[in-house]
């Protein structure tokens, strides 16, 4: 008996070292493997990023098209190096760009803003953090970081461009939580616009964490299906004491803004963003 119990321990002490040493062959490959691909992931969603740029100086064109695509690349290129105007990063809801965001880039292209939209859903098996038939959340509790290091790497490319004196995050749904969740950027921040979000979400992602002074406006519908367990509930009860914010809380509307079926109500936004742009 000793000698199986010898041996029983012996086993048990091989098996302990085999799954030590298989989690430190895992954490080996996680710190020499995962950085790089984690980069070339976040690349993705810049290189594949959606870009409306309008007519910006005498002989110029509109284009629109991916940031990797050569009439983009080109356009980019070809803007004089003494202009100077600001750009605006729109970063999109959980189920990635749609209708709502396409509208968007759309009406302010037109209104003169170079708009650039980085698609988080360029990561490979990427999942998103919402079901839309149910409008729930929460699926994927990684997403809310994936969207901040999207915006901080965007906000770097945007910055390198030369022509951009300074940007307007405009952030729709998850979106609206990025955009709020930005402290600091190489590119000074012009203003926060936040569309259908409460500013009041989960696991800190609570307010607007940008420098006091920077301008803010959110408008979210009161009858937002996504928020039903925070009814009545808008960013403008997290301003603080910010001196230049405001919450427009739309009577009646649901998730979408920009394109809502009602329309009074997504004229009524539309009107406040470009006010608010066009102020700064």
């Amino acid at each position: 008996m000793g000698d199986q119990e010898t041996i029983r321990t012996m086993a048990e002490g091989r098996r302990k070292i085999n799954r030590l040493v298989a989690l430190v062959l895992v954490l080996l490959l996680v710190f020499t493997v995962s950085p790089s691909r984690a980069d070339e992931e976040l690349a993705l969603t810049w290189q594949r990023a959606h870009v409306g740029l309008p007519r910006l100086y005498p002989g110029g064109r509109p284009t629109l098209g991916l940031v990797r695509d050569p009439d983009v690349q080109a356009a980019l290129a070809a803007v004089p190096a003494d202009l100077r105007v600001p750009a605006i990063l729109l970063m999109h809801g959980c189920s990635g760009l749609g209708a709502e965001e396409e509208s968007a880039k759309l009406f302010l292209m037109d209104q003169g803003y170079p708009v650039f939209l980085p698609d988080s859903f360029a990561r490979p098996g990427r999942r998103s953090n919402c079901a839309v038939g149910t409008a729930t959340t929460a699926y994927a509790p990684e997403a809310p970081g994936l969207r901040l290091s999207e915006l901080d790497y965007a906000l770097e490319k945007i910055s390198a461009l030369g022509f951009v004196d300074r940007v307007f995050l405009l952030g729709y749904s998850e979106g609206g939580l990025a955009v709020a969740s930005v402290e600091r950027s190489p590119v000074p921040i012009a203003g926060i616009a936040i569309t259908a979000w409460h500013c009041q979400g989960r696991d800190g992602y609570v307010g607007i964490k940008a420098p006091r002074d920077v301008p803010v406006l959110a408008i979210l519908g009161d009858n937002d299906p996504w928020y039903r367990s925070r009814g009545g509930r808008h960013c403008g009860e997290v301003f603080g004491d910010r001196p230049d914010a405001s919450s427009i809380v739309l009577p009646g509307n649901a998730h979408q803004i920009f394109t809502s079926p009602n329309v009074a109500n997504a004229e009524r936004a539309r009107d406040a963003v470009l006010a608010f742009l066009k102020a700064r």
